[in-house]
């Protein structure tokens, strides 16, 4: 009997030993595709930026144009850098609601294709709304910052492989939803509460210290 405990122990022992390395194993797999998809979402492609640049620090905000919350925490972003010069925005819509939110991504990241600046006009406009916009609110004003929209239709197809790019980012990084942000080099998604906008100063001051940027 005494044999036949020691023997299963030994083989408790073991499989617990197995699955540990296992855990931490996958655990560190998953942080190091975290860590490099953090440094891809860093790099400002083809995509739009509030701010200069050429600015030292980078905010990254990951956002569904249909979704109420990113309106929310958009203007929470604008008032916490405050026109920080040494801070740059970078925008990356995902899709997460529906394909309307595909068509309008799309479509807001056309527009600079007829006129520069007319994505970020479109965008600030877009998340000033006190609700969601439809395909059509975004096409009507695409069309009041002289967009012409069969053509940006058409353009738009250019940059739907982008988006999609964009939300299987959040999921390499390990977000589970939007909004979401990476803030200098590290990733933050809200808990079910938006974070008020001395609490994101206090994250971007960190940051800024993290990395030694002024």
């Amino acid at each position: 009997m005494k044999k036949f405990t020691l023997i299963f122990l030994r083989v408790i022992f073991v499989i617990g030993t197995i699955l540990g390395v296992s855990f931490y194993s996958l655990k560190f797999y998953f942080q190091m595709q975290s860590d490099r998809a953090i440094e891809k979402a860093l790099v400002i492609d083809d995509f739009p930026v509030i701010g200069n640049r050429e600015a030292p620090f980078t905010l990254v905000e990951f956002f569904d144009y249909r979704c109420v919350h990113c309106l929310e925490i958009s203007k929470i972003v604008d008032e916490a850098v405050n026109s920080d010069k040494n801070i740059k925005i970078l925008l990356r819509p995902v899709i997460v609601s529906d394909e309307e939110s595909f068509k309008i991504a799309a479509l807001v990241l056309a527009a600079d294709m007829q006129k520069e600046g007319a994505t970020i006009a479109i965008h600030k406009e877009i998340m000033a709304l006190s609700a969601v916009p439809t395909y059509e609110t975004v096409k009507a004003i695409a069309e009041a910052n002289q967009i012409k929209i069969q053509q940006a239709e058409k353009d738009a197809e250019i940059f739907k492989p982008l988006v999609a790019q964009n939300t299987n980012l959040i999921a390499d990084i390990g977000f589970y939803g939007v909004p979401a942000l990476i803030i200098g080099d590290k990733g933050f998604i809200s808990q079910g509460q938006m974070p008020g906008v001395n609490e994101l100063r206090l994250m971007i001051l960190d940051a800024k210290q993290r990395l030694n940027i002024k």
